[in-house]
Formats: structure tokens, sequence, C-alpha cells
């Protein structure tokens, strides 16, 4: 009997020492490598969970993109060196069905033209639209060809409030409407390229109090391929931070009027982001509202912005006088 289960106990370790060396030399990389990088790969998606693994091999095949272009992956700056610099779409809401007009907001039009002109822009404004055209006409910019150009900005002035929402001139829609459209998913010639969007609006009725502050307070080659996330180069410029008022005179928006008068003077040496603090700055500090609600009277705002931008963002000239 003790010989007998002796014999069993070897035949089973033989079986199981047999069992592992055929599994070695299935799994491991080096059994039959086509190439290194395939023997790496495989020995990396043994390691890690599989929807791991498809995120940091570089590619999730529905939210980034294989992106080829002159521009190398580490370039610091935007080229900006197309031969055109792009649209720049406005949509100006004055006059609404249900709500009050935007007295003024010709004035911001007419600062935005005339600044993003002087930047090379291609400008187009579109006033009073239904949200049935705004549609329209994002769609049918989403689809045009920007093989030529370097970027793309779109203004969007009208009333809004909490929750990232605007409006038509007959309907209330989200702003992700709009920008959506333009990921690199469903623009391809923009992939990589400056998409700019600047929202003079409210975003919620809360009104913002100063507070009076003393003394200090510390504040590979240039044709290679590599994968672009669909949501990288977008940036977003607010006129408010959530939850809060934007305000707007007969003459028009502090936010937008000030953004103008910053890029007017600073556009040939400062990055946009720099710009766009200097903005944060100047409403925030230089501006204060006079209004006959008492409640409203002397209160702030605060512009804000958010980026995905993966470089620097300078106008350069397009030619020189």
């Amino acid at each position: 009997m003790f010989v007998l289960m002796f014999h069993l106990i070897s035949f089973g370790r033989a079986f199981m020492k047999y069992i592992l060396e055929k599994h070695l030399a299935i799994s491991s990389p080096d059994s039959e490598p086509n190439s290194e990088c395939e023997a790496e790969e495989s020995d990396f998606t043994r390691n890690v969970d599989v929807p791991d693994a498809r995120v940091m091999r570089g590619m999730s095949y529905t939210n980034d993109i294989v992106h080829t272009a002159s521009t190398h992956k580490d370039l610091e700056i935007y080229p900006m060196n197309l031969q055109k610099r792009g649209k720049c779409v406005i949509f100006n809401h004055k006059i609404f069905d249900n709500q009050k007009n935007r007295e003024g907001t010709e004035y911001d039009q007419k600062a935005i033209e005339y600044t993003f002109n002087n930047l090379d822009f291609e400008v187009t404004t579109h006033p009073d639209l239904n949200y049935e055209d705004v549609m329209e006409e994002i769609g049918n910019l989403s689809k045009e060809n920007y093989e030529d150009c370097d970027c793309i900005c779109i203004f969007i002035l009208t009333h809004g409030t909490s929750g990232d929402y605007v409006y038509a001139r007959d309907y209330r829609y989200r702003l992700s409407d709009i920008w959506e459209k333009f990921t690199a998913d469903n623009c391809r010639t923009l992939a990589g390229k400056p998409k700019l969007f600047f929202i003079q609006a409210c975003k919620g009725y809360s009104t913002m109090h100063g507070f009076h502050a003393q003394g200090r307070s510390a504040t590979d080659l240039a044709d290679a391929s590599y994968t672009i996330p669909t949501h990288a180069d977008f940036l977003y410029g607010y006129s408010t931070v959530e939850g809060y008022y934007s305000f707007r005179a007969k003459e028009g928006s502090c936010y937008i009027q000030t953004l103008c008068e910053v890029i007017n003077k600073h556009w040939r040496t400062t990055d946009l982001l720099k710009m766009l603090t200097m903005t944060s700055r100047k409403v925030g500090f230089g501006f204060t509202a006079t209004h006959a609600n008492v409640r409203i009277s002397g209160t702030k705002q605060m512009p804000t912005f958010s980026s995905t931008l993966t470089r620097d963002l300078y106008f350069i000239p397009k030619h020189t006088s």
C-alpha cells in the first residue's frame, strides 16, 4: 500500500512538471518572437489587465487617432505657418423669442471682427440663429477641409445658465453640441491643430463679491506618426465661472472688450494662454458692476478658461508689413 502511494505521488509530480514546462514554452516572450517589439508587447500584455493594456500600449480604438503630420510630437509651439490662419465664426445672439434682448452685443461683434481680422482669420458672423440653424452651421463647419489652415476659432455671444447651457434664439442647448463636432475623430483635418472656443454668457445667477486684499501674497522625425487623443488641442474661454453672472453694458461686455484689447496689444510677443491670464486679471481686479439692482451693483466677475492645448500658441504673423 505504501509503495503504491509512493508511485502515485511520484507520477503526479512528474505530470505537474511536464505541464509547467509546456506552459512556459508556449507563453515565454522569447519562444516565438517575430521581432523584438512583438516580444515586448507580448510580455507587457501578459502582465496587465486587458483594458489597461489597450490604453497603455498607445491606442484606444474609440478615443484616439493616429496622426501623421509635419509637426514633431515634442514641438513646444504650434507651427501656425500654413497657408491660411483659419476661420473665426461668431454666433452673435441679440434677439430671442423668449429671453431679453442682449443690447450692446454688436460692439462685442465689432471688437472680435477687428481683432481677429488683424490676426489673419477669415471672420464670419451669424446673427440671431435658432437652434436648428446653429447646428446646421456647426455641422457644415466640421465637414470642411482644414488641411491648409492653422486652427479654428468660434465665439458664442448669448444668454446662458449653469451646466454649460447656452441659448439659441429659440432653444437652450449644451456647449458640447458645438465642440464635439470638432474632435479629432469627427474633424480629422483639424487633428493636432488648435480649436478655440470663447463664450460670452452667464453661467448661473449668483453674484460674486470682492475681497479687499492688503500686502503681499505668494501666489522623432518630422513626418513620424503618433497617437493623438480625440479631445486634445481644445481651448475654452468663458466670460465667468460656473454659477455666476456675466455682465454686459450698452458698449459691449467687459470680457470680450478686455480680451480683444489684450490680444491687440500683446499678440505678437505673447502666447494665448498668457493673454487669457492677463484678461482674467484685468476683468477680475478691474471690473465692478454698476447696476440698478442693489444686489448686483458692486459685484465682481471672474473669467475662466480650460485647455487641452498641447503646445504654446502664438499668432505668428502671416506676412510682414
